[in-house]
Protein backbone atom coordinates (compact mmCIF):
# COMPACT_ATOMS: atom_id res chain seq x y z
CA UNK A 1 0.00 0.00 0.00
CA UNK A 2 1.26 3.52 -0.82
CA UNK A 3 2.20 5.23 2.49
CA UNK A 4 3.18 8.66 1.21
CA UNK A 5 6.88 7.99 0.85
CA UNK A 6 8.54 8.52 -2.58
CA UNK A 7 8.26 5.54 -4.94
CA UNK A 8 11.52 3.76 -5.63
CA UNK A 9 12.63 2.61 -9.08
CA UNK A 10 11.91 -0.95 -7.95
CA UNK A 11 8.31 -0.12 -7.14
CA UNK A 12 7.79 1.70 -10.43
CA UNK A 13 9.16 -1.27 -12.34
CA UNK A 14 6.82 -3.66 -10.55
CA UNK A 15 3.81 -1.51 -11.43
CA UNK A 16 4.75 -1.55 -15.10
CA UNK A 17 5.58 -5.22 -15.34
CA UNK A 18 2.44 -6.48 -13.63
CA UNK A 19 0.03 -4.12 -15.38
CA UNK A 20 -2.83 -5.85 -17.25
CA UNK A 21 -2.05 -7.24 -20.72
CA UNK A 22 -4.07 -4.53 -22.50
CA UNK A 23 -2.08 -1.81 -20.80
CA UNK A 24 1.22 -3.48 -21.62
CA UNK A 25 0.31 -3.52 -25.31
CA UNK A 26 -1.03 0.00 -25.26
CA UNK A 27 2.29 1.59 -26.12
CA UNK A 28 2.75 -0.34 -29.35
CA UNK A 29 -0.92 0.07 -30.25
CA UNK A 30 -0.65 3.84 -30.10
CA UNK A 31 2.65 3.92 -31.99
CA UNK A 32 1.30 1.72 -34.78
CA UNK A 33 -1.85 3.81 -35.09
CA UNK A 34 0.18 7.02 -35.23
CA UNK A 35 2.53 5.54 -37.82
CA UNK A 36 -0.36 4.46 -40.06
CA UNK A 37 -2.14 7.77 -39.62
CA UNK A 38 0.99 9.69 -40.63
CA UNK A 39 1.50 7.51 -43.73
CA UNK A 40 -1.31 9.19 -45.67
CA UNK A 41 -2.84 5.95 -46.95
CA UNK A 42 -6.00 7.63 -48.29
CA UNK A 43 -8.69 4.95 -48.71
CA UNK A 44 -6.39 1.96 -48.19
CA UNK A 45 -7.97 -0.67 -45.91
CA UNK A 46 -5.77 -1.87 -43.06
CA UNK A 47 -6.11 -4.99 -40.92
CA UNK A 48 -3.41 -6.17 -38.56
CA UNK A 49 -2.72 -8.18 -35.46
CA UNK A 50 0.53 -8.44 -33.49
CA UNK A 51 0.78 -11.06 -30.73
CA UNK A 52 3.60 -11.84 -28.31
CA UNK A 53 3.86 -15.64 -28.40
CA UNK A 54 5.90 -15.76 -25.19
CA UNK A 55 3.18 -14.11 -23.13
CA UNK A 56 0.06 -14.43 -25.29
CA UNK A 57 -0.47 -10.65 -25.19
CA UNK A 58 -2.01 -8.85 -28.15
CA UNK A 59 0.36 -5.93 -28.65
CA UNK A 60 -1.61 -4.17 -31.38
CA UNK A 61 -4.77 -4.81 -33.36
CA UNK A 62 -6.66 -2.98 -36.10
CA UNK A 63 -9.70 -4.57 -37.77
CA UNK A 64 -8.19 -7.99 -37.06
CA UNK A 65 -11.49 -9.77 -37.79
CA UNK A 66 -12.07 -8.07 -41.16
CA UNK A 67 -11.81 -10.51 -44.13
CA UNK A 68 -9.11 -9.26 -46.50
CA UNK A 69 -7.60 -10.31 -49.83
CA UNK A 70 -4.35 -12.00 -48.69
CA UNK A 71 -2.42 -12.27 -52.00
CA UNK A 72 0.49 -14.67 -51.43
CA UNK A 73 -0.09 -14.78 -47.67
CA UNK A 74 -2.54 -17.48 -48.76
CA UNK A 75 0.50 -19.75 -49.09
CA UNK A 76 0.86 -19.76 -45.29
CA UNK A 77 -2.47 -21.56 -45.01
CA UNK A 78 -1.64 -23.96 -47.83
CA UNK A 79 1.80 -24.98 -46.58
CA UNK A 80 0.61 -25.41 -42.99
CA UNK A 81 -2.23 -27.61 -44.25
CA UNK A 82 0.15 -29.68 -46.38
CA UNK A 83 2.27 -30.47 -43.33
CA UNK A 84 -0.85 -31.76 -41.58
CA UNK A 85 -2.75 -33.44 -44.43
CA UNK A 86 0.15 -34.89 -46.44
CA UNK A 87 2.57 -35.18 -43.53
CA UNK A 88 6.14 -33.92 -43.01
CA UNK A 89 7.57 -37.10 -44.55
CA UNK A 90 5.51 -36.98 -47.75
CA UNK A 91 7.50 -37.50 -50.96
CA UNK A 92 6.29 -36.63 -54.47
CA UNK A 93 7.26 -39.30 -56.99
CA UNK A 94 7.30 -39.07 -60.80
CA UNK A 95 7.87 -42.45 -62.43
CA UNK A 96 8.96 -43.69 -65.85
CA UNK A 97 7.54 -47.18 -66.45
CA UNK A 98 7.70 -49.80 -69.17
CA UNK A 99 4.69 -52.01 -70.04
CA UNK A 100 5.77 -55.07 -72.01
CA UNK A 101 3.49 -57.30 -74.12
CA UNK A 102 3.11 -60.02 -71.47
CA UNK A 103 1.85 -57.43 -68.96
CA UNK A 104 -1.41 -57.06 -70.91
CA UNK A 105 -2.39 -60.73 -70.56
CA UNK A 106 -5.82 -61.03 -68.94
CA UNK A 107 -6.40 -57.27 -68.94
CA UNK A 108 -8.96 -55.17 -70.76
CA UNK A 109 -7.22 -52.78 -73.10
CA UNK A 110 -7.55 -49.12 -72.16
CA UNK A 111 -9.95 -46.88 -74.07
CA UNK A 112 -7.09 -44.69 -75.19
CA UNK A 113 -5.65 -47.27 -77.60
CA UNK A 114 -6.70 -47.34 -81.24
CA UNK A 115 -7.44 -50.17 -83.65
CA UNK A 116 -3.76 -50.37 -84.59
CA UNK A 117 -2.69 -51.19 -81.04
CA UNK A 118 -1.32 -54.71 -80.72
CA UNK A 119 -0.84 -55.95 -77.14
CA UNK A 120 1.66 -58.47 -78.52
CA UNK A 121 3.63 -55.79 -80.33
CA UNK A 122 6.08 -53.15 -79.15
CA UNK A 123 6.07 -52.13 -75.47
CA UNK A 124 4.44 -49.01 -74.05
CA UNK A 125 6.19 -46.23 -72.12
CA UNK A 126 4.30 -44.54 -69.29
CA UNK A 127 5.12 -41.42 -67.31
CA UNK A 128 3.15 -41.51 -64.05
CA UNK A 129 2.74 -38.15 -62.33
CA UNK A 130 2.05 -37.34 -58.69
CA UNK A 131 1.52 -33.60 -59.15
CA UNK A 132 5.12 -32.80 -58.19
CA UNK A 133 5.61 -29.07 -58.94
CA UNK A 134 9.39 -29.44 -58.57
CA UNK A 135 9.85 -32.00 -61.36
CA UNK A 136 12.54 -30.48 -63.60
CA UNK A 137 12.37 -27.25 -61.57
CA UNK A 138 15.46 -25.27 -62.65
CA UNK A 139 16.38 -24.04 -59.16
CA UNK A 140 16.10 -27.50 -57.64
CA UNK A 141 18.14 -29.03 -60.47
CA UNK A 142 20.90 -26.44 -60.02
CA UNK A 143 21.37 -27.71 -56.49
CA UNK A 144 22.38 -31.02 -58.11
CA UNK A 145 24.47 -29.41 -60.89
CA UNK A 146 21.84 -30.33 -63.48
CA UNK A 147 19.53 -28.51 -65.85
CA UNK A 148 16.21 -29.46 -67.42
CA UNK A 149 17.66 -30.82 -70.65
CA UNK A 150 20.18 -32.95 -68.77
CA UNK A 151 17.50 -34.61 -66.66
CA UNK A 152 15.37 -35.16 -69.75
CA UNK A 153 18.37 -36.71 -71.49
CA UNK A 154 18.96 -38.95 -68.46
CA UNK A 155 15.49 -40.40 -69.00
CA UNK A 156 16.18 -40.89 -72.71
CA UNK A 157 19.41 -42.71 -71.83
CA UNK A 158 17.50 -44.98 -69.42
CA UNK A 159 15.00 -45.82 -72.16
CA UNK A 160 17.75 -46.51 -74.67
CA UNK A 161 19.42 -48.67 -72.06
CA UNK A 162 16.56 -51.17 -72.39
CA UNK A 163 17.81 -51.96 -75.89
CA UNK A 164 14.33 -51.40 -77.33
CA UNK A 165 14.09 -49.56 -80.66
CA UNK A 166 10.40 -48.74 -80.74
CA UNK A 167 7.29 -48.17 -78.62
CA UNK A 168 3.65 -48.38 -79.59
CA UNK A 169 2.66 -45.57 -77.27
CA UNK A 170 3.95 -42.99 -74.86
CA UNK A 171 1.28 -42.51 -72.20
CA UNK A 172 1.31 -39.43 -69.94
CA UNK A 173 -0.60 -40.61 -66.88
CA UNK A 174 -1.50 -37.33 -65.17
CA UNK A 175 -4.75 -38.58 -63.61
CA UNK A 176 -3.70 -37.63 -60.08
CA UNK A 177 -5.16 -34.17 -60.94
CA UNK A 178 -8.04 -32.97 -63.09
CA UNK A 179 -7.46 -31.20 -66.39
CA UNK A 180 -8.57 -27.74 -65.35
CA UNK A 181 -5.09 -26.26 -65.75
CA UNK A 182 -5.99 -22.62 -65.07
CA UNK A 183 -8.12 -21.26 -62.24
CA UNK A 184 -11.31 -19.56 -63.52
CA UNK A 185 -10.74 -16.39 -61.48
CA UNK A 186 -7.15 -15.77 -62.59
CA UNK A 187 -6.71 -12.69 -64.82
CA UNK A 188 -6.80 -13.80 -68.46
CA UNK A 189 -4.35 -11.09 -69.54
CA UNK A 190 -1.71 -12.69 -67.29
CA UNK A 191 -2.04 -16.31 -68.47
CA UNK A 192 1.33 -16.09 -70.25
CA UNK A 193 3.22 -14.89 -67.16
CA UNK A 194 5.30 -17.41 -65.18
CA UNK A 195 3.28 -16.79 -62.02
CA UNK A 196 0.14 -17.97 -63.85
CA UNK A 197 1.69 -21.27 -64.94
CA UNK A 198 -0.78 -24.06 -65.58
CA UNK A 199 -1.21 -26.72 -62.89
CA UNK A 200 -1.11 -30.37 -63.92
CA UNK A 201 -0.61 -33.89 -62.64
CA UNK A 202 2.74 -33.91 -64.48
CA UNK A 203 4.56 -30.59 -64.22
CA UNK A 204 7.77 -29.76 -66.03
CA UNK A 205 10.30 -26.89 -65.85
CA UNK A 206 7.87 -24.76 -63.81
CA UNK A 207 5.48 -25.29 -66.76
CA UNK A 208 7.29 -22.56 -68.65
CA UNK A 209 9.65 -22.19 -71.57
CA UNK A 210 12.79 -20.12 -71.12
CA UNK A 211 13.29 -17.77 -74.06
CA UNK A 212 16.73 -16.29 -74.82
CA UNK A 213 17.06 -13.37 -77.24
CA UNK A 214 20.08 -11.88 -79.03
CA UNK A 215 20.11 -8.76 -81.27
CA UNK A 216 21.32 -9.04 -84.87
CA UNK A 217 21.61 -6.17 -87.33
CA UNK A 218 19.29 -3.15 -87.02
CA UNK A 219 15.75 -3.69 -88.35
CA UNK A 220 16.35 -7.45 -88.69
CA UNK A 221 14.74 -10.19 -86.62
CA UNK A 222 16.70 -11.09 -83.48
CA UNK A 223 17.90 -14.60 -82.72
CA UNK A 224 15.54 -16.40 -80.38
CA UNK A 225 16.34 -19.68 -78.58
CA UNK A 226 13.94 -21.85 -76.62
CA UNK A 227 15.01 -23.85 -73.59
CA UNK A 228 14.44 -26.68 -73.46
CA UNK A 229 14.76 -26.92 -77.23
CA UNK A 230 11.32 -27.60 -78.73
CA UNK A 231 11.62 -28.30 -82.48
CA UNK A 232 7.94 -29.26 -82.74
CA UNK A 233 6.97 -25.61 -82.07
CA UNK A 234 6.84 -23.04 -84.85
CA UNK A 235 6.87 -19.63 -83.16
CA UNK A 236 6.22 -16.49 -85.19
CA UNK A 237 9.04 -13.96 -84.80
CA UNK A 238 7.75 -10.44 -85.32
CA UNK A 239 10.38 -8.82 -83.13
CA UNK A 240 13.12 -6.63 -84.60
CA UNK A 241 16.59 -5.56 -83.57
CA UNK A 242 16.10 -1.92 -82.64
CA UNK A 243 16.93 1.01 -80.39
CA UNK A 244 15.12 -0.18 -77.27
CA UNK A 245 14.48 -3.35 -75.28
CA UNK A 246 10.74 -3.93 -75.48
CA UNK A 247 10.72 -7.64 -76.39
CA UNK A 248 7.69 -9.61 -75.24
CA UNK A 249 5.96 -12.91 -75.93
CA UNK A 250 2.33 -13.81 -76.51
CA UNK A 251 0.80 -17.29 -76.45
CA UNK A 252 -2.61 -17.99 -77.94
CA UNK A 253 -4.92 -19.28 -75.22
CA UNK A 254 -5.30 -23.09 -75.09
CA UNK A 255 -2.43 -23.56 -77.54
CA UNK A 256 1.36 -23.40 -77.67
CA UNK A 257 1.34 -20.95 -80.57
CA UNK A 258 3.96 -18.34 -79.65
CA UNK A 259 4.58 -14.93 -81.18
CA UNK A 260 7.58 -12.73 -80.40
CA UNK A 261 7.06 -8.96 -80.42
CA UNK A 262 8.87 -5.70 -79.75
CA UNK A 263 12.47 -4.61 -80.12
CA UNK A 264 15.78 -6.07 -78.95
CA UNK A 265 18.74 -3.77 -78.38
CA UNK A 266 21.09 -5.50 -75.93
CA UNK A 267 22.24 -9.00 -75.18
CA UNK A 268 20.41 -10.38 -72.16
CA UNK A 269 21.76 -13.20 -70.02
CA UNK A 270 18.54 -13.86 -68.10
CA UNK A 271 15.76 -15.53 -70.10
CA UNK A 272 12.22 -14.39 -70.65
CA UNK A 273 9.58 -16.88 -69.49
CA UNK A 274 6.33 -17.89 -71.12
CA UNK A 275 3.86 -20.47 -69.84
CA UNK A 276 3.14 -23.66 -71.79
CA UNK A 277 -0.27 -25.17 -72.45
CA UNK A 278 -1.04 -28.73 -71.28
CA UNK A 279 2.31 -29.47 -69.60
CA UNK A 280 1.98 -33.30 -69.59
CA UNK A 281 1.46 -33.51 -73.34
CA UNK A 282 4.13 -30.86 -73.92
CA UNK A 283 6.62 -33.04 -72.00
CA UNK A 284 5.45 -36.01 -74.07
CA UNK A 285 6.30 -34.14 -77.27
CA UNK A 286 9.74 -33.34 -75.91
CA UNK A 287 10.35 -37.01 -75.09
CA UNK A 288 9.09 -38.05 -78.53
CA UNK A 289 11.50 -35.60 -80.15
CA UNK A 290 14.49 -36.77 -78.10
CA UNK A 291 13.71 -40.45 -78.64
CA UNK A 292 13.26 -39.98 -82.40
CA UNK A 293 16.58 -38.10 -82.57
CA UNK A 294 18.27 -41.03 -80.80
CA UNK A 295 16.83 -43.52 -83.29
CA UNK A 296 13.95 -44.80 -81.17
CA UNK A 297 10.48 -44.59 -82.73
CA UNK A 298 7.27 -43.77 -80.85
CA UNK A 299 4.07 -44.45 -82.82
CA UNK A 300 1.64 -42.32 -80.76
CA UNK A 301 1.35 -40.03 -77.76
CA UNK A 302 -1.72 -39.97 -75.50
CA UNK A 303 -2.99 -39.75 -71.93
CA UNK A 304 -5.05 -42.54 -70.34
CA UNK A 305 -8.76 -42.03 -69.86
CA UNK A 306 -9.86 -41.57 -66.26
CA UNK A 307 -11.14 -45.16 -65.85
CA UNK A 308 -8.43 -46.93 -67.86
CA UNK A 309 -6.63 -49.72 -66.03
CA UNK A 310 -2.95 -50.03 -66.88
CA UNK A 311 -0.60 -52.82 -65.90
CA UNK A 312 1.97 -51.58 -63.38
CA UNK A 313 4.75 -52.64 -65.70
CA UNK A 314 8.41 -52.22 -64.78
CA UNK A 315 9.89 -49.17 -63.11
CA UNK A 316 12.71 -47.68 -65.17
CA UNK A 317 13.37 -44.53 -63.19
CA UNK A 318 11.79 -42.32 -60.54
CA UNK A 319 12.34 -38.71 -59.50
CA UNK A 320 11.43 -37.95 -55.89
CA UNK A 321 10.91 -34.60 -54.16
CA UNK A 322 10.45 -34.18 -50.42
CA UNK A 323 7.66 -32.03 -49.04
CA UNK A 324 10.02 -29.64 -47.14
CA UNK A 325 11.75 -28.76 -50.42
CA UNK A 326 8.38 -27.98 -52.04
CA UNK A 327 7.37 -25.86 -49.04
CA UNK A 328 10.53 -23.79 -49.28
CA UNK A 329 10.06 -23.06 -52.99
CA UNK A 330 6.44 -22.21 -52.24
CA UNK A 331 7.08 -19.80 -49.35
CA UNK A 332 10.60 -18.47 -49.74
CA UNK A 333 10.34 -17.89 -53.49
CA UNK A 334 6.55 -17.51 -53.65
CA UNK A 335 6.22 -19.96 -56.55
CA UNK A 336 2.51 -20.03 -57.35
CA UNK A 337 2.65 -23.36 -59.16
CA UNK A 338 3.93 -25.03 -55.99
CA UNK A 339 1.05 -23.72 -53.88
CA UNK A 340 -1.55 -24.79 -56.45
CA UNK A 341 -0.04 -28.26 -56.78
CA UNK A 342 -0.11 -28.64 -52.99
CA UNK A 343 -3.77 -27.61 -52.88
CA UNK A 344 -4.75 -30.09 -55.58
CA UNK A 345 -2.61 -32.85 -54.04
CA UNK A 346 -4.35 -32.34 -50.70
CA UNK A 347 -7.68 -32.59 -52.52
CA UNK A 348 -6.55 -35.89 -54.00
CA UNK A 349 -5.50 -37.20 -50.58
CA UNK A 350 -8.73 -35.96 -48.98
CA UNK A 351 -11.17 -37.45 -51.50
CA UNK A 352 -9.31 -40.15 -53.44
CA UNK A 353 -10.47 -38.51 -56.68
CA UNK A 354 -8.36 -36.41 -59.09
CA UNK A 355 -7.07 -33.34 -57.29
CA UNK A 356 -8.89 -30.14 -58.19
CA UNK A 357 -9.44 -26.65 -56.87
CA UNK A 358 -12.82 -27.88 -55.66
CA UNK A 359 -11.73 -30.83 -53.53
CA UNK A 360 -8.57 -28.99 -52.50
CA UNK A 361 -10.77 -26.25 -51.07
CA UNK A 362 -12.83 -28.90 -49.22
CA UNK A 363 -9.64 -30.32 -47.73
CA UNK A 364 -8.60 -26.84 -46.60
CA UNK A 365 -11.97 -26.15 -44.95
CA UNK A 366 -11.69 -29.38 -42.97
CA UNK A 367 -8.12 -28.59 -41.93
CA UNK A 368 -8.87 -25.03 -40.82
CA UNK A 369 -11.94 -26.09 -38.87
CA UNK A 370 -9.92 -28.73 -37.07
CA UNK A 371 -6.96 -26.43 -36.34
CA UNK A 372 -8.72 -23.15 -35.54
CA UNK A 373 -12.38 -24.00 -35.05
CA UNK A 374 -15.63 -22.34 -36.16
CA UNK A 375 -13.97 -18.91 -36.62
CA UNK A 376 -12.27 -20.33 -39.71
CA UNK A 377 -15.63 -20.25 -41.50
CA UNK A 378 -14.81 -16.65 -42.48
CA UNK A 379 -11.91 -17.90 -44.63
CA UNK A 380 -12.57 -18.19 -48.38
CA UNK A 381 -10.14 -20.45 -50.22
CA UNK A 382 -10.37 -19.92 -53.98
CA UNK A 383 -6.87 -20.99 -54.98
CA UNK A 384 -3.62 -21.88 -53.26
CA UNK A 385 -1.27 -19.15 -54.42
CA UNK A 386 -3.33 -16.04 -53.67
CA UNK A 387 -3.42 -14.96 -57.31
CA UNK A 388 -7.23 -15.08 -57.18
CA UNK A 389 -8.97 -12.01 -55.76
CA UNK A 390 -11.72 -14.25 -54.40
CA UNK A 391 -9.61 -15.41 -51.43
CA UNK A 392 -10.44 -13.93 -48.02
CA UNK A 393 -8.72 -14.30 -44.66
CA UNK A 394 -8.47 -12.21 -41.51
CA UNK A 395 -5.34 -11.06 -39.74
CA UNK A 396 -6.56 -12.91 -36.66
CA UNK A 397 -6.84 -16.22 -38.51
CA UNK A 398 -3.33 -15.82 -39.92
CA UNK A 399 -1.86 -15.04 -36.49
CA UNK A 400 -3.76 -17.97 -34.95
CA UNK A 401 -2.33 -20.23 -37.66
CA UNK A 402 1.18 -18.89 -37.03
CA UNK A 403 0.69 -19.42 -33.30
CA UNK A 404 -0.51 -23.03 -33.72
CA UNK A 405 2.41 -23.86 -36.01
CA UNK A 406 4.89 -22.20 -33.63
CA UNK A 407 3.69 -24.48 -30.83
CA UNK A 408 3.79 -27.65 -32.96
CA UNK A 409 7.11 -29.41 -32.20
CA UNK A 410 6.84 -31.71 -35.23
CA UNK A 411 5.65 -29.40 -38.00
CA UNK A 412 6.51 -25.97 -36.59
CA UNK A 413 10.26 -25.98 -37.35
CA UNK A 414 9.68 -27.15 -40.94
CA UNK A 415 7.03 -24.49 -41.41
CA UNK A 416 9.23 -21.68 -40.11
CA UNK A 417 12.23 -22.89 -42.12
CA UNK A 418 10.11 -22.64 -45.29
CA UNK A 419 9.59 -18.90 -44.78
CA UNK A 420 11.74 -16.21 -46.32
CA UNK A 421 14.34 -14.81 -43.92
CA UNK A 422 14.65 -11.04 -43.88
CA UNK A 423 17.90 -9.78 -45.42
CA UNK A 424 18.93 -13.33 -46.32
CA UNK A 425 16.82 -15.18 -48.87
CA UNK A 426 13.61 -15.42 -50.83
CA UNK A 427 11.24 -12.51 -51.34
CA UNK A 428 12.54 -10.77 -48.18
CA UNK A 429 16.23 -10.87 -49.08
CA UNK A 430 16.27 -7.10 -49.65
CA UNK A 431 14.28 -6.20 -46.53
CA UNK A 432 15.03 -6.19 -42.79
CA UNK A 433 18.82 -5.98 -43.02
CA UNK A 434 19.14 -4.13 -39.72
CA UNK A 435 17.97 -4.85 -36.21
CA UNK A 436 18.64 -7.48 -33.59
CA UNK A 437 15.70 -9.69 -34.46
CA UNK A 438 15.26 -12.05 -37.37
CA UNK A 439 12.14 -11.88 -39.53
CA UNK A 440 10.68 -15.12 -40.89
CA UNK A 441 7.87 -14.06 -43.15
CA UNK A 442 5.72 -14.30 -46.21
CA UNK A 443 5.13 -11.26 -48.35
CA UNK A 444 2.20 -10.99 -50.72
CA UNK A 445 1.39 -8.71 -53.62
CA UNK A 446 -1.18 -8.42 -56.35
CA UNK A 447 -2.43 -5.16 -57.83
CA UNK A 448 -3.90 -3.07 -55.00
CA UNK A 449 -2.88 -5.55 -52.28
CA UNK A 450 0.25 -5.78 -50.14
CA UNK A 451 0.55 -8.13 -47.17
CA UNK A 452 3.23 -9.35 -44.79
CA UNK A 453 2.80 -12.03 -42.14
CA UNK A 454 5.22 -14.09 -40.09
CA UNK A 455 7.42 -14.09 -37.03
CA UNK A 456 9.88 -11.69 -35.47
CA UNK A 457 12.33 -13.77 -33.44
CA UNK A 458 14.47 -11.90 -30.95
CA UNK A 459 17.58 -13.61 -29.55
CA UNK A 460 17.49 -15.10 -26.08
CA UNK A 461 19.27 -12.18 -24.41
CA UNK A 462 16.34 -9.90 -25.26
CA UNK A 463 13.64 -12.14 -23.87
CA UNK A 464 14.30 -11.74 -20.16
CA UNK A 465 15.72 -14.28 -17.70
CA UNK A 466 15.41 -17.93 -18.77
CA UNK A 467 12.89 -17.20 -21.52
CA UNK A 468 14.88 -18.27 -24.56
CA UNK A 469 14.15 -16.63 -27.91
CA UNK A 470 11.34 -14.10 -27.87
CA UNK A 471 8.87 -14.62 -30.73
CA UNK A 472 6.16 -12.29 -31.94
CA UNK A 473 3.64 -13.31 -34.63
CA UNK A 474 2.22 -10.62 -36.86
CA UNK A 475 -0.06 -10.17 -39.84
CA UNK A 476 -0.16 -6.85 -41.70
CA UNK A 477 -2.78 -6.76 -44.48
CA UNK A 478 -3.35 -3.77 -46.78
CA UNK A 479 -6.08 -3.76 -49.46
CA UNK A 480 -7.44 -1.18 -51.87
CA UNK A 481 -4.10 0.51 -52.56
CA UNK A 482 -4.51 3.20 -55.22
CA UNK A 483 -2.38 6.11 -56.46
CA UNK A 484 -0.96 8.26 -55.05
CA UNK A 485 -0.29 5.37 -52.64
CA UNK A 486 1.78 2.55 -54.14
CA UNK A 487 2.99 -0.86 -53.01
CA UNK A 488 6.49 0.41 -52.21
CA UNK A 489 4.98 2.90 -49.76
CA UNK A 490 3.15 0.05 -48.02
CA UNK A 491 6.28 -2.10 -47.87
CA UNK A 492 8.18 0.70 -46.15
CA UNK A 493 5.31 1.08 -43.70
CA UNK A 494 5.28 -2.64 -42.98
CA UNK A 495 9.03 -2.55 -42.32
CA UNK A 496 8.57 0.35 -39.90
CA UNK A 497 5.84 -1.56 -38.04
CA UNK A 498 8.12 -4.57 -37.66
CA UNK A 499 10.81 -2.22 -36.37
CA UNK A 500 8.34 -0.93 -33.78
CA UNK A 501 7.65 -4.51 -32.71
CA UNK A 502 11.36 -5.05 -32.16
CA UNK A 503 11.60 -1.87 -30.09
CA UNK A 504 8.64 -3.01 -28.00
CA UNK A 505 10.27 -6.39 -27.26
CA UNK A 506 13.53 -4.68 -26.32
CA UNK A 507 11.65 -2.26 -24.08
CA UNK A 508 9.81 -5.07 -22.30
CA UNK A 509 13.08 -6.96 -21.90
CA UNK A 510 14.58 -3.89 -20.26
CA UNK A 511 11.71 -3.79 -17.77
CA UNK A 512 12.20 -7.47 -16.96
CA UNK A 513 15.90 -6.90 -16.34
CA UNK A 514 15.07 -4.12 -13.88
CA UNK A 515 12.99 -6.52 -11.80
CA UNK A 516 16.02 -8.65 -11.15
CA UNK A 517 18.29 -5.63 -10.54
Amino acid sequence: MFDGRPLTRWAITLVLVFAPAAARGGGLQLKVEQLISAAGLKNTSVALLITDLNTGDELATIEANQPMVPASNMKLLITAAALHLLGPDYVFRTELRLIEPQDWVGMTLPAVVDEKFDPRGDPVLVVVGDGDPAFCDPKVLRQHDLNTQQLLQAWIDVIRGTGLKGFQMLLMDDRVFDHQFVHPSWPVDQFNAWYSAQVAGINFNDNCLDVYVEPTTPAQTPEVYLFPSSPFLSPLNRAVTGKSDTFWISRKIDTNELTFWGQVKNNRTAPFHVTIHDPPIFLGHLMEDRLTTSGTRVRSLARPARDDLLPPGRLLHAVQTTLPLVLQRCNKDSQNLFAEALLKRMGRAFTGTPGSWGNGTAAMRAFLNRLIGPRSATVIVADGSGLSRDNRVTARILVELLTKMHRDPLRGPLFRESLSIGGTDGTLRNRFHNGRGRVYGKSGYINGVSCLSGYLVMPADTGGPDTGDHTVAFSLLFNGIKPPVYAHHIKRLQDKIVNLIEQEVLSRSSLNVKIGG
